[in-house]
């Protein structure tokens, strides 16, 4: 099984020989070009002192200066050093048969200088024609010769800058390929990996998929769908727990809503069995009529938690604000005692996306709420606004859609205040529970403000409570306004394809 990192560690460490290659071929090279140029050195040496050779040679028989004479003698020295030094260049250069020629003119050189100083004015001239075409067959020699090793040292230049041209190219290829090979090999499955991960939220896959052969990923991968299969089993198991737990909330809340009326039923046939037919009438019949009482409490008791589980189907229509607000004020007006002031101020005809009775379910509950709880006094007021600009400082005791209501164009705010005597602090966070009531004696299920909760978050709202400065208690309401141009939009378009 292969692995990202042998994959990197081996692209690495070939590309590293290849520059170190590379680095060991531009060595050679230079050493090889500053071989030539110290051992061509041995080449322009003997070249310089042959061209020397001539010029002093100029000079004795010009001037006649026995000087010159000694000059003659060191120059020739000076190369026969230089062919005695550079004799592997020389051999390089020049044939066998050449070197030899060049030994040869330059004993005879040297033999045609002896005693030339000594010679009469007529000899002298004979010997000076001889030093001439000698001295002139050595500089030839020397000239070509250097000339020779000339182009050489241009091959050779030329060779090395070839060389390191194409050493450069290939380093530089190498490190394309590594670069791609890294991208194919290693960033590649890395980014298919990156884009499961992005859409699998997305998607109906349970697990990711195995998209290469490399050792790492593929362990990602199985742990992290082992991961995956933990967390999914841990969710099963506390959804179970939650469901245990909700249905244990449900059978305890009924059992307690159900026990107060079925004590009360109890008592009342237990009075009635014990009546030996002597009693009075009034008294049986009101025995009688508080068995049926109590028997219809029960009942509605069951009817409301049907009603929360059912969930029934929402029948959506736009309807306004004011309407919605004032048919639930005219259906509840003439329930409340006549000493109750319900004040509606400034609810605007802003246009609201709801199932008109369950709204008005909303306000009516409220409204009994804030009278059973005391008020007087039921105050409620909208206006139109946005959720950044109307959210309330303390969210601990907010519910419903927060996320949908945050994102919607505008909200229209309700508030809906009474004057009574509020809730305690410590029953704020349990006001929408279902089944929890601050009344006593038996009255009321705990049912209402959770229905109430129920109905705004079915509507992508939410709603919030909390205790006023001045007294009473004050529930908040937001719902999503209708984007007028947009369901106009939609409708021409459905009218457009209906046509």
């Amino acid at each position: 099984m292969t692995s990202l990192r042998s994959k990197i560690l081996t692209t690495y460490g070939l590309f590293m020989i290849a520059l170190l290659g590379f680095v060991g071929i531009v060595f050679v090279d230079l050493y090889y070009q500053y071989t030539h140029i110290s051992e061509g050195e041995a080449v322009y040496n003997f070249y310089a002192a042959s061209q020397e050779l001539r010029r002093e040679e100029k000079n004795l028989f010009l001037y006649r200066d026995n000087n010159g004479l000694k000059q003659l003698q060191s120059q020739l020295d000076a190369a026969q050093n230089a062919l005695n030094e550079g004799q592997r260049v020389f051999a390089e250069i020049a044939s066998q048969q050449e070197l030899q020629q060049i030994s040869v003119l330059l004993n005879r050189y040297r033999k045609e200088l002896i005693n030339y100083p000594q010679l009469t004015a007529a000899d002298r001239t004979i010997r000076q024609q001889k030093i001439r075409t000698t001295g002139q067959a050595l500089s030839e020699l020397t000239r070509d010769f250097n000339q020779r090793q000339h182009a050489i040292l241009s091959n050779t230049t030329r060779v090395v800058v070839w060389t390191l041209l194409a050493a450069s190219i290939t380093v530089i290829l190498l490190g394309i390929v590594s670069a791609l090979f890294i991208v194919r090999q290693v960033v590649r499955p890395l980014s298919q990996l990156e884009k499961q991960l992005d859409e699998f939220g997305e998607t109906n896959e349970q697990t990711l998929t195995q998209i290469s052969n490399d050792k790492e990923i593929q362990s990602f991968v199985h742990h992290f769908n082992s991961m995956l299969d933990r967390l999914r089993t841990q969710q099963n198991q506390f959804r179970h727990h939650e469901k245990a737990v909700a249905l244990g909330v449900l059978v305890s809340g009924v059992a307690h809503e159900l026990n107060n009326p079925l004590s009360n039923i109890s008592t009342s046939v237990q009075l009635l069995l014990e009546d030996d037919g002597s009693g009075r009438e009034d008294l049986r019949r009101q025995w009688l009529s508080h068995v049926d009482s109590e028997t219809e409490r029960a009942r509605r008791i069951v009817r409301r938690l049907l009603d929360t589980v059912r969930q029934p189907e929402m029948h959506m229509q736009i309807h306004t604000a004011a309407d919605l607000v004032q048919s639930a004020v005219m259906l509840i007006h003439r329930l409340l005692p006549p000493t109750i002031l319900l004040h509606i101020e400034d609810v605007p005809d802003s246009p609201l996306l709801v199932e008109r009775e369950r709204i008005q379910q909303v306000f009516i509950n409220l409204i009994k709420n804030a009278v059973d709880a005391g008020a007087t006094n039921i105050d409620i007021v909208a206006q139109e606004t946005s959720w950044s600009e109307s959210m309330p400082a303390n969210t601990d005791y907010l519910v419903g859609e927060i996320n949908n209501i945050s994102q919607s164009h505008g909200v229209l705010m309700f508030h809906i205040d009474d004057d009574g005597p509020g809730i305690p602090k410590n029953h704020l966070a349990q006001i929408f529970d279902p089944f929890f009531t601050t009344k006593s004696g038996g009255e009321g299920t705990g049912l209402g403000l959770y229905m109430v909760a129920e109905i705004i978050s079915e509507h992508d709202g939410c709603m919030s409570v909390e205790n006023r400065d001045q007294g009473g208690t004050r529930f908040s309401i937001w719902l999503p306004l209708v984007d007028t141009e947009k369901n106009e939009m939609e409708h021409t378009q459905s009218a457009e394809e209906a046509s």
